[in-house]
């Protein structure tokens, strides 16, 4: 299952949704992913599958990480 439909798939509990301020409208990435994990570790839900997700990223990372100084972000 997709990240994103796997987060809307269910509602998480009154104390993570505060836990992770899951109500305010700029939730990110972060208040999400730890959502699903806490999901996973109570056992009530679909197990989520981060592998694809977590090696799309580090590929991103291997490939962004060589620009961090020849773009400036970063001096040497």
């Amino acid at each position: 299952m997709v990240l994103w439909k796997a987060f809307f798939f269910a509602t998480d509990n009154y104390q993570v949704r505060e836990e992770f301020k899951l109500n305010r409208s700029d939730v990110g990435w972060y208040q999400i992913r730890n959502a699903l994990k806490r999901r996973n570790e109570s056992g009530d839900y679909i197990p989520v599958d981060f592998t694809s997700f977590e090696s799309a990223y580090q590929a991103l990372g291997e490939k962004l990480r060589p620009l961090v100084y020849e773009l400036g972000f970063l001096r040497a």
